[in-house]
């Protein structure tokens, strides 16, 4: 991902734009979710690291989560161990 980025990788590989939100834990970012193309085994969630890299940029990453989700502040909350409703309340995530 790194080389070729997010934005071509989605593109390339199909995948299809779930729902996508304002991150509550992240202010200024959005979380978006994504179906896989190979199966009803996972989604993608594509998020921005909260925390600064040393060169000041953020670095866009996915996570595999259960196909269940439909809302991505859910899914992100799931990464984290809490419920949507409590990841909502976040003022800063790292």
């Amino acid at each position: 991902m790194e080389r070729l980025g997010w934005g071509t990788y989605i593109e390339q590989a199909g995948l299809t734009l779930v729902r996508q939100a304002d991150d509550p834990g992240n202010p200024g970012c959005e979380l978006r979710l994504y179906d896989l193309p190979w199966g009803p085994q996972a989604r993608l969630l594509l998020a921005i690291n909260g925390s600064l890299e040393r060169d000041g940029t953020r670095r866009q990453y996915g996570l595999r989560v259960p196909p269940w989700f439909d809302d991505p502040i859910d899914a992100a909350a799931w990464s984290y161990g809490l419920t949507g409703p409590q990841y909502a309340r976040l003022q800063r995530r790292t």
